[in-house]
């Protein structure tokens, strides 16, 4: 009996130990855990849990992640059945691979994260994933992803390919001189809006479009507009010669009056008629285009990603900018564009974000989970109506979630769904 019992205790020390050494070993005391708590009447299966990957609670990116994350929550507590949402801060030097045992060994099935495209390049180097993962961010340089794990991002250059495809179809076949029509894009100097462009360049390139890229600076900003008359190939008016002012002043101001109506003549058939080109891509934010699109011919076609999206026009300067920004055609988050509180409201369960940028990651925290409940099961291929947009995954294909984002154009005032066949209809001329 007394050898029994020594065996039992050695055996509890044992498990002890072994416990003891896990806690040592592991991160996930940080950890905080969100969910429908249970209850003794609770039967059944044990609820799925899914681990949000954080940064570390000091990084630059947690306010952005933090918007993510009210997203995956909301729509959790949605459902019929929630899971239980650990959210798991990346501890200082903790690399990728333990915050990824970290949420393995607290039982999560899946993980939503990391965001930062250093961990998500990080985890794509890895040999060994300890559960499946959708990825916050796409890997740059040529890293290959692991098999258990999908690539989602709110990529400005999947938009950019998007929004090209739609707007060469409203491009005319050739200029009055039967030429290929004329293509800019314009351009400013921060990081982001460089690749914006060079997305365009690479996807007007791969459809044989000729084009010309144009950076804005202080000395092109300081023109009234970024084209001259001279540029058109519609002829000239031939101009009266004015007699001589002094022998002959009621004359010249009779000739002088002419000579000017024609001249405005020919500068409204420039202006609605023969635009020295027909689309400007804008590679930049809804201030800096506010400001650029006027400066354009009337008849060009202007075209944008997210970015250029002005937001709720319900806010009085903002309103402001889509005057300027009229009839431009762009796409982005379908919850983005449909700003209705109420319905965001009784969808949600929460208030909807004041800021555009917010909302547009408060949608992207609502479709990584959406897209984690589909891998978790393993699903190879798979389609989800997201609130980014139209999300399809095929792991035969690429290991990347592809996304249509909802067209949209910007009309009397207001940010407006649309669909590519709309958006390529010629815009009606004023009379």
């Amino acid at each position: 009996m007394d050898c029994i019992v020594s065996i039992r205790f050695k055996v509890q020390i044992l498990c002890l130990a072994i416990l003891a050494g896990f806690s040592c070993a592991s991160h996930a005391q940080s950890a905080v855990s969100f969910g429908i708590a249970s209850t003794p009447a609770q039967t059944g299966s044990q609820a799925s849990k899914i681990a949000v990957l954080l940064p570390s609670k000091d990084s630059p990116y947690e306010h952005f992640t933090q918007a993510v994350v009210k997203g995956i929550q909301a729509i959790n507590a949605q459902q019929r059945e929630p899971a239980e949402i650990i959210l798991l801060h990346k501890n200082y030097g903790q690399s990728m691979q333990s915050q990824l045992q970290d949420a393995a060994l607290m039982g999560a099935t899946i993980a939503i994260g990391p965001m930062v495209r250093d961990n998500v390049e990080e985890v794509s180097s890895l040999s060994f994933l300890p559960l499946p993962i959708i990825a916050l961010n796409a890997p740059e340089n040529g890293f290959a992803s692991p098999e258990l794990m999908v690539n989602f991002a709110l990529s400005q250059e999947q938009e950019a390919r998007q929004i090209v495809d739609i707007a060469l179809k409203a491009l005319p076949a050739t200029d009055a001189q039967g030429n290929p029509p004329k293509v800019m894009i314009f351009e400013t100097v921060s990081p982001l809006e460089e690749r914006i462009a060079n997305a365009f360049a690479a996807e007007l390139q791969a459809r044989g479009v000729l084009f010309e890229r144009q950076r804005l600076t202080e000395e092109l900003m300081a023109k009234p507009k970024f084209y001259e008359i001279s540029d058109s190939a519609l002829t000239p008016p031939r101009l009266e010669e004015l007699p001589n002012r002094v022998e002959d002043p009621y004359g010249y101001q009779r000739v002088k009056l002419r000579n000017e109506r024609a001249m405005a003549r020919y500068r409204a058939k420039v202006e609605f008629e023969a635009p020295p080109y027909y689309a400007a891509f804008l590679a930049m934010d809804a201030r800096t285009a506010a400001m650029v699109k006027p400066r354009l011919p009337r008849l060009t076609r202007v075209w944008g990603t997210s970015l250029i999206n002005p937001g709720d026009t319900t806010q009085s300067f903002i309103a402001s900018l889509t005057y300027d920004l009229q009839n431009t055609g762009f796409v982005d988050a379908p919850l983005v564009i449909d700003v209705n509180r109420q319905d965001f409201k009784a969808i949600y369960g929460v208030d909807m974000p004041q800021n555009i940028i917010e909302r547009r990651l408060f949608a992207f925290g609502v479709d990584a989970y959406r897209l984690a409940n589909q891998w978790m099961h393993w699903k190879p291929e798979f389609a989800v109506n997201g609130a980014t947009g139209q999300l399809s995954f095929n792991q035969a294909l690429t290991g990347d979630v592809q996304r249509q984002a909802q067209p949209a154009m910007i009309r009397s005032g207001y940010v407006q769904r649309s669909t590519p066949e709309d958006m390529a209809r010629a815009i009606a001329r004023p009379q």
